[in-house]
């Protein structure tokens, strides 16, 4: 009798335990608390910030960069036209002159002696031949007298005229305005047509001779201006073209274009090198920041805002400078190009613009 209760606890403990095993399992979406995501979902990223602007046409100019050399307007070597002695000075180094202004004076006393004889020689000789005129008409000479006297008189004229030419060449004068340099000489120095006695430069416009490789020669056109820089000078100067070198150097297939540069106030110094940019041509086109030009497997590609969505777009670009790009090809006015942030952005990233486009 004692052993007939402990059975039937053992046989209610297992129906219990039996019935515990056959009730169904909550569901996962029974089980998910409300408000809270399903296991391993993530929670939404946030629009990544970029800055962007709307594309406007806008002037897209081709230019050629060029190195030149200044050049004066006119210059000259002074040098005397005979061997004679330097008597005196008339200028100061490094002044300006006009035109016609006496330099130097060179010793004429032998030629002035030369002329005051030829001068006496010649009053006779006038006379002379006005005798024998009055002879020939009363037919008292023959025509071969006169003759010979007026050959006379004409060859003592001859003389005086090249005395004349000789005293003039003993005063050298400024051939233009312009600008002297430094003296070579000093008084009392013997010169011949070899010795260099100073220079003379017109610098009030400067020359501007710069190269252009061939296949530019045809967009070349007197008239057309150009900017350069000058080492050590601050700021752009301008230039026109005067004239183009009909041609092309087999060397290195170019060719010589000669500027014309205002210089007032003597600012530029001939000689000094020059760093030109010379435009070829111009046309209304798209230019975009060289920042924003992404190099892809084709070419080169941009991001652009599309429904608030950052999308890769490949371009075809043109002419380039080192802070902007032509974009000859993908792009149109009115697209939103991204600029910043161009390592994180990939295609379909929800983009929050930080400038206005608008």
């Amino acid at each position: 009798m004692t052993g007939r209760p402990l059975t039937v606890a053992i046989l209610g403990v297992l129906v219990a335990v039996g019935a515990w095993n056959l009730r169904p399992s909550p569901s996962p979406a029974k089980a998910q608390v409300a408000g809270r995501p399903p296991a391993g979902a993530g929670p939404r990223p946030a629009p990544l910030a970029a800055e962007g602007y709307i594309i406007e046409l806008q002037t897209v100019r081709e230019t050629v960069p060029s190195l030149g050399t200044l050049r004066p307007n006119e210059s000259v070597t002074i040098v005397a036209e005979s061997s004679r002695r330097v008597v005196a000075i008339h200028f100061e180094e490094g002044a300006s002159v006009r035109k016609g202004d006496l330099l130097f004076k060179l010793d004429d006393a032998a030629l002035r002696a030369d002329l005051m004889r030829l001068e006496g020689r010649h009053g006779l000789a006038v006379a002379t031949e006005a005798r024998q005129a009055d002879l020939m008409a009363q037919k008292l000479v023959s025509t071969q007298d006169y003759d010979r006297a007026r050959s006379e008189l004409q060859a003592i004229m001859g003389e005086i005229e090249v005395l004349k030419v000789q005293l003039a060449q003993t005063e050298i004068r400024a051939p233009f305005a312009g600008r002297v340099g430094l003296r070579r000489v000093s008084d009392g120095a013997y010169v011949n047509p070899n010795t260099v006695l100073t220079t003379l430069q017109d610098v009030s416009q400067l020359k501007l001779d710069f190269t252009l490789p061939e296949r530019y020669s045809a967009d070349v056109r007197k008239g057309q201006t150009f900017t350069f820089g000058v080492e050590g000078r601050p700021g752009a100067y301008t230039g026109r073209v005067a004239a183009v070198d009909p041609a092309v150097d087999p060397a290195t297939r170019s060719v010589v274009v000669r500027g014309i540069v205002p210089n007032p106030g003597g600012a530029l110094t001939a000689g000094a090198s020059a760093s030109v940019e010379f435009e070829v041509r111009s046309a209304e086109g798209i230019l975009i920041p060289t920042r924003a030009l992404v190099p892809s497997i084709k070419g080169h590609s941009v991001f652009v805002l599309r429904d608030g969505k950052a999308a890769e777009q490949e371009v075809r670009i043109g002419v380039r400078t080192s802070d902007q790009v032509q974009i000859l090809s993908g792009l149109k006015k009115g697209d939103v190009l991204l600029t910043s942030n161009l390592l994180r952005l990939r295609a379909g990233i929800p983009v929050k613009l930080e400038t206005r486009v608008d």
